[in-house]
């Protein structure tokens, strides 16, 4: 009987065949250039197929027919064989399952926790009351005051913030927006959607980057403080620090593209616990904040986003919103060199070198604490799509703080 006809006959693929020829599972007859099956390569199949429905691998059942040969053993040792051999695999079974039912227990008491948990009713965010004061008429500077607000838990959810001078801020589902803003056409990663279009080396490069910069953060110095990010993004870096931060930090998040920012309130608003954060949806040139109120800037890439169009620094067209003693947590996006057909605009340059970042920080005043540069790559993912050949780009991380 051809290969063919035996693997027919026995309702498995050619390649199933194969497979056990090759591990002398099956041994034919070979008189030609095909091979010849007989009854004993079917006695042998079935065999194979017995003791796989008793749970023996591949492995296993070569090695009892090695016995079975080479052993030449009578009926009488052959049975006393298999007992002892079907015994042993009887016990194992039983402790795997033992195993898996223990393993089974536990998902199930996964599962159902996982279950009370995501119907528990989900945290709602919004501008808390306190926060109101930190807020000023981008325009002359005034007053703002409240109008037609919705109000839950001490937090604005809806509303109007209105100035003498006619200028009007309107507060939606918990943002607050100075202007319409504009929403970015990239896709919003998720954690394993970015994972997995992003190249390891350019993940490995953003971990170690991120997890230098929380480590060097002291937490405890947070408590009480205003903190405004510029360029908030998806929220990689608030996400990460999120728990950690002390429940009477005011956090500032502030993005032109209010998708990125319902994005990341979504997932906050899913969080354990619930912080002080307000988001805001304006141009860097529009926030309506105090002046002189904020106690740390964090410019985690904000500034490297915002040079891709523009040339200004981030760091001088915000100045009026910083204190005398300002701290400064940021990480900027540097370029090792620019290639011939490099996406960054010659004039935005300078906010890519750095030189010219360390000559920028230190003009404004800012005292160097710690700070840290990463390892170059030459590639990133879908979501940074700013790479050219032959150019490197490495993460500069600054930690400072003003004299005042």
């Amino acid at each position: 009987m051809k290969i063919g006809a035996f693997a027919k006959k026995n309702q498995v693929g050619i390649d199933t065949v194969r497979h056990y020829i090759d591990l002398g599972l099956i041994i034919p007859q070979r008189p030609s250039s095909q091979f010849e099956f007989d009854l004993q390569c079917q006695s042998d199949f079935d065999e194979i197929i017995f003791f796989k429905s008793l749970g023996f691998t591949l492995l296993e059942i070569k090695n009892i027919f090695i016995i079975k040969r080479l052993g030449k053993m009578t009926s009488y040792e052959q049975d006393k064989y298999y007992k002892n051999m079907f015994t042993e695999k009887y016990e194992s079974t039983k402790a795997e399952i033992k195993r898996l039912s223990g393993e089974k227990m536990r998902l199930e008491q996964e599962l159902q926790r996982l279950d009370t948990k995501s119907e528990n009713k989900q945290l709602k965010m919004g501008i808390g009351l306190a926060c109101l004061q930190y807020f000023r008429c981008d325009i002359c500077g005034g007053p703002l005051v409240l109008n037609e607000a919705a109000v839950e838990e001490n937090m604005v959810t809806s509303g109007k913030l209105k100035c003498k001078c006619g200028t009007e801020y309107t507060i939606k589902d918990g943002i607050l927006f100075v202007e319409a803003g504009h929403y970015s056409n990239d896709q919003l990663p998720d954690v394993l959607s970015y994972i997995r279009h992003t190249d390891a080396e350019y993940l490995d490069h953003v971990y170690k980057t991120l997890e230098w910069e929380v480590q060097n953060i002291n937490f405890s110095e947070l408590s009480g403080k205003i903190v405004l990010e510029l360029g908030s993004g998806s929220g990689f870096f608030l996400r990460r620090i999120y728990d950690e931060l002390p429940e009477d930090t005011v956090y500032i998040a502030v993005d032109y593209d209010p998708g990125r920012l319902y994005f990341l309130k979504d997932i906050l608003e899913k969080s354990d616990g619930r912080k002080n954060i307000v988001f805001i949806c304006c141009d860097f040139t529009r926030m309506p904040l105090l002046p002189h109120s904020i106690d740390i800037i964090c410019d985690d890439l904000g500034t490297s986003n915002y040079s891709f169009e523009h040339s200004e620094f981030l760091l001088d067209l915000t100045e009026r919103y910083y204190k005398a003693d300002a701290a400064l947590l940021s990480s900027y996006i540097i370029f090792k060199n620019f290639s011939q057909d490099s996406m960054i605009p010659t004039d935005c340059r300078p906010n890519f070198r750095i030189g010219a970042i360390k000559k920028r920080i230190e003009e404004r005043g800012f005292i160097k604490q710690a700070d840290h540069i990463s390892d170059a790559v030459t590639k990133g993912g879908i979501y940074e799509d700013y790479f050219r050949q032959d150019e490197k780009v490495m993460t500069y991380s600054f930690i400072g703080k003003r004299s005042g």
